[in-house]
C-alpha cells in the first residue's frame, strides 16, 4: 500500500509504475525537483486532485508491479 506521507521521489524509485499513474493524473512529478520534498498528499493538494483517487490508482499499479516480480 502506498503511503500518503512517503516522499514522491522515494515512491518513484521504489515503484517505477507510479510514474505512469502520476502522468495519467496530469502530474508532472516525474521530472520535478520538488519530488524530494513533497508527499503524494501534498502533490494532490497542489494539483487539485483527490488524494484518495491517486492513492487508489497507485496501489493498483504497485500491486501489479509486485505480482509481476513474483
Amino acid at each position: 500500500m502506498v503511503s500518503a506521507d512517503e516522499m514522491v521521489s522515494l515512491l518513484l524509485t521504489r515503484h517505477p509504475r507510479a510514474a505512469r499513474v502520476l502522468l495519467n493524473h496530469g502530474m508532472r512529478c516525474v521530472g520535478c525537483a520538488i519530488t524530494r520534498f513533497d508527499t503524494p498528499a501534498e502533490a494532490c493538494a497542489i494539483h487539485g486532485i483527490p488524494a484518495e483517487r491517486l492513492l487508489s490508482d497507485l496501489d493498483v499499479a504497485t500491486n501489479a508491479e509486485r505480482n509481476d516480480n513474483t
